[in-house]
């Protein structure tokens, strides 16, 4: 097999597997504490949960950038007629990701990947520290990174989880 197929083969059998990726993905964000602890990151008025919350939400928003660039064609070829929004335009990738270009795919298993990734680690926040959430933190009103510079604030006190959460999310906000 000639180099050139063998890229081509492996974009098309990451292309096949984006169905099952964007499934864990949909099924990852949309639950609750995922998606809490998301909108808590968002950028708000406490700086260390701003640097945070901003690098995170900037990294997404470059990835989501560099598919829809390395898709267009696609998109305009593929779904011109689909209203963007909630997740429609990437259902209808998907829909067609037998027919999509190998750059394309490769960005959208790029893109899922490090969603996944995100949504992990934010989740797995979420678990762990929820008893400082409902806790130490449970006074906070929601909204605008309140929470998470909570949690950030009271890291010292923070179970060994949750500290190690913290961590990773800061970690994910570094890269």
């Amino acid at each position: 097999m000639s180099p050139r197929r063998d890229a081509l083969s492996t974009f098309k059998d990451r292309a096949g597997h984006q169905r099952t990726i964007m499934n864990i993905i949909a099924r990852s964000l949309a639950g609750l504490g995922a998606i809490a602890l998301l909108i808590a990151l968002s950028p708000g008025s406490a700086s260390a949960q701003t640097t945070i919350g901003k690098a995170i939400v900037d990294q997404l928003t470059a990835t989501v950038a560099k598919l829809e660039n390395a898709c267009a064609a696609d998109i305009r070829k593929y779904c011109r007629d689909v209203t963007p929004g909630e997740g429609r335009m990437i259902y209808c990738m998907q829909a067609h990701e037998d027919k999509i270009s190998a750059k394309c795919a490769y960005e959208l298993g790029e893109t899922a990947e490090r969603a996944q990734a995100a949504s992990d680690v934010l989740r797995d926040g979420v678990n762990a520290c929820r008893a400082e959430i409902t806790g130490v933190c449970g006074k906070i009103v929601p909204g605008q990174g309140r929470v998470a510079a909570c949690l950030i604030a009271n890291k010292s006190t923070a179970s060994k989880d949750c500290a190690e959460a913290i961590q990773k999310v800061e970690a994910l906000a570094a890269r």
